[in-house]
C-alpha cells in the first residue's frame, strides 16, 4: 500500500463520499415533500404546512449549493423556516420573522434563512405594493375623464340596412378608436381613428350583406362597439391602448 499523502480534492472527494453515505446528513426533500411543492398550496394552506413541519429537520450543507467546488460548503438552513420564508415573500407578514430560524454549522451557509432576511423580504413585498399602488394612481389619474360612448342607437333604413348612431362624450383630449364588431365571428365592420376635444356623435350605415353575409334567415345578429383610448408613451412607459367601453347591441334580419 502506498503511504504518499493524497491529493487535498481527493481528501474531499472521499470525505464527501462518506458524509453523504449518512441519511441523517442527506435529508433532501422527495417529490411529494411538501418542502418542493410551495405552488401548490394558497397562503392560508402554505402557512398551515409550515405549523406542521418539524423544526429540526434541515439540509446539510453537504447536500444543497455547490459545496464540491466551494470548500466552505454549501447553503444550511431548516425546512420550516425554508417555509415560512416564502410566506412572507408571498404576504410581507413580518410577525412571522421569528418563525424563521438560522441553522449554523462549519459545513454550511446558513446566511438565506435567517430573522434578518425575512425583514428583507417583507419589506421588500411591502416596497412592491407600494409602488404598485402608486402606478395604479398614476394610471388612473392619466385616464380620467377619457371619452367613452353614452349613447347608442341602431336604425332600421330602407334596403333593409342600419343606421348606427354613436354619441361620445368625456373630458380628456386625444387620440381615439371606436370599432364596430359583429361579434359572432370577430369581423371588424368599421373602424375609425378620432382625435377629441370634446363630445360628438358619428354615425354609420350597415349594409345587410356585410351584417349577414352568407347566414341563414331570418337570424339576429349580436354586434358591438368598442371604444379604446391611446395613451402616448412616457419616459418610463410605452404607449398603451386603453379601453374605455364597449356597447352591446343585435341587429334582427329576415
Amino acid at each position: 500500500m502506498s503511504l504518499r499523502p493524497r491529493p487535498p480534492g481527493a481528501v474531499w472527494a472521499v470525505a464527501a463520499a462518506l458524509l453523504l453515505s449518512n441519511p441523517s446528513l442527506r435529508a433532501q426533500p422527495g417529490g411529494e415533500d411538501p418542502g418542493n411543492q410551495y405552488y401548490r398550496y394558497n397562503n392560508t394552506e402554505l402557512e398551515a404546512v409550515c405549523q406542521a413541519m418539524s423544526p429540526s429537520r434541515y439540509v446539510s450543507g453537504l447536500t444543497d449549493g455547490a459545496w464540491f467546488s466551494l470548500p466552505g460548503g454549501g447553503r444550511t438552513y431548516f425546512y420550516r423556516s425554508a417555509c415560512y420564508l416564502e410566506l412572507v415573500r408571498r404576504t410581507g407578514r413580518a410577525e412571522l420573522c421569528p418563525q424563521v430560524v438560522e441553522r449554523r454549522t462549519l459545513l454550511g451557509d446558513g446566511s438565506s434563512h435567517t430573522p434578518q432576511r425575512c425583514a428583507q423580504e417583507a419589506a421588500a413585498f411591502l416596497a412592491r405594493q407600494q409602488q404598485s399602488a402608486k402606478d395604479q394612481a398614476a394610471f388612473a389619474a392619466s385616464v380620467e375623464g377619457a371619452f367613452h360612448i353614452s349613447a347608442l342607437r341602431a336604425t332600421p333604413l330602407p334596403k333593409q340596412n342600419w343606421q348606427l348612431e354613436v354619441q361620445l362624450e368625456g373630458a380628456r383630449a386625444g387620440n381615439y378608436q371606436l370599432q364596430v364588431v359583429s361579434v359572432r365571428d370577430g369581423r371588424v365592420l368599421r373602424q375609425e381613428t378620432l382625435t377629441l376635444n370634446q363630445s360628438q356623435a358619428l354615425r354609420w350605415e350597415l349594409s345587410r350583406a356585410e351584417v349577414i353575409g352568407t347566414t341563414a334567415l331570418p337570424n339576429i345578429f349580436p354586434m358591438a362597439v368598442r371604444m379604446t383610448y391611446s395613451l402616448p408613451a412616457t419616459a418610463t412607459t410605452p404607449a398603451i391602448e386603453h379601453s374605455t367601453g364597449i356597447q352591446n347591441f343585435v341587429l334582427s334580419a329576415e
